[in-house]
């Protein structure tokens, strides 16, 4: 299997942030669904849904203005299911600081038009 890799960039906004003033958790595990569901879709060319979410662990806090970066990577491909690794860091472009936010593994299942999970390569 050639390496599969998906990137996503933009700016966290003030509607992304929780109480504290940063990006709410949920708002980066959103991000991390979408990210590793483009790359699922595209390498299995049918649509796909999030089976699995492995353990998330949030490193940094993401602010309102920071670069946000998503790397969607391709690390295993079984019959109807796709391993994806999505890290997520950010940068201060005003401080220049880049940071590593969170990392985690998802798991995609190809489906067919009726919602059965289908073969990714038929």
């Amino acid at each position: 299997m050639e390496q599969e890799q998906l990137n996503m960039s933009f700016l966290a906004q003030t509607t992304d942030v929780n109480y504290h003033g940063n990006v709410h958790g949920g708002k980066v595990m959103k991000w991390i669904d979408e990210a590793a569901y483009a790359l699922a879709v595209r390498y299995a060319r049918k649509n796909c849904v999030t089976k699995f979410v492995d353990d998330i662990e949030f490193l940094e806090a993401i602010h309102i203005g920071d670069l946000v970066y998503l790397t969607a990577t391709l690390i295993r491909v079984g019959t109807t299911s796709m391993r994806i690794h999505v890290n997520v860091s950010s940068e201060n472009l005003i401080e220049q600081v880049k940071k590593e936010n969170c990392a985690c593994d998802i798991v995609f299942v190809a489906i067919d038009k009726n919602g059965k999970k289908t073969n990714i390569k038929d």
